[in-house]
């Protein structure tokens, strides 16, 4: 990661700008900035989708958490310590070493998810198949894939699915907004989420951007084109910015 300050010192040496204060920070280098992080996010959304990029581009990003399914077996977005960009893996029925000198969570609700901040993941024995909308309805009668969902199961075959966070409940926030589905089913039983935390816009200079320092050029591209936008005299910086990130793309 890096600072939005050494982002700055580079755009202000491209546009000429050092000592100057012809471009400020919070009308022109802040909102230039926030804006390419924007669109490098939907940059690497659909690039991670269509499989140009690995987990490894979010090594930076990725965190680990035990959680508590609901009884639903379902895991809410928003008992998240951090906002999720992506979930990578999800790991049911953990095993897990406990961190002492943090309290044990409180967890009175059977019909809702809770992190178990106190918990850490060591491995798990199971892993959980990422299935579409068609295949989890598909699957759940299905003995020899993953998400079939019978108490007559052996453990030895038992294959887990999971399915990526809906809103089952028409609300567009709170403890039931969007959810993580296990299924066989783990009625509040303990699961493992690997997810990538979304990197939070700056509203300081000095504030840390939450990309990898990969992609450093890139967000410095992007943010000289967006500045280059209010200079309106048609010069090579709009130009050049964008035969760079398409070069950039390219390589991505």
């Amino acid at each position: 990661m890096f600072t939005a300050l050494e982002l700055r010192k580079q755009l202000a040496f491209a546009l000429d700008a050092e000592g100057s204060d012809y471009y400020r920070d919070d009308l022109d280098y802040i909102p230039a900035i926030n804006a390419a992080m924007k669109w490098l996010t939907s940059i690497v959304n659909a690039a991670y989708g269509q499989g140009k990029i690995g987990e490894e581009f979010f090594r930076e990003l990725t965190y680990s958490g035990v959680f508590q399914t609901s009884n639903n077996s379902r895991v809410s977005l928003s008992s998240f310590p951090s906002e999720v960009w992506t979930i990578l893996a999800v790991y049911p029925n953990p095993d897990v070493e406990v961190n002492l000198n943090l309290p044990v969570p409180s967890t009175p609700d059977i019909n809702r998810s809770y992190y178990l901040s106190n918990l850490i993941h060591l491995t798990s024995d199971y892993s959980c198949k990422r299935l579409s909308i068609e295949e989890w309805a598909v699957n759940r009668d299905n003995p020899f894939e993953a998400g079939f969902d019978s108490v007559n199961v052996c453990p030895d075959f038992i294959r887990y699915a999971y399915l990526s966070p809906i809103n089952y409940n028409n609300l567009s926030e709170g403890v039931f907004s969007q959810e993580i589905e296990v299924r066989p089913k783990l009625q509040n039983k303990k699961v493992t989420v690997f997810w990538v935390k979304k990197p939070n816009t700056i509203t300081n200079i000095n504030d840390v951007i939450g990309f990898p320092n990969s992609v450093f050029q890139l967000l410095f591209n992007k943010a000289l084109f967006y500045i280059s936008f209010k200079q309106g005299d048609g010069t090579n910086v709009n130009s050049v910015s964008s035969a760079d990130i398409q070069q950039l793309l390219d390589v991505i």
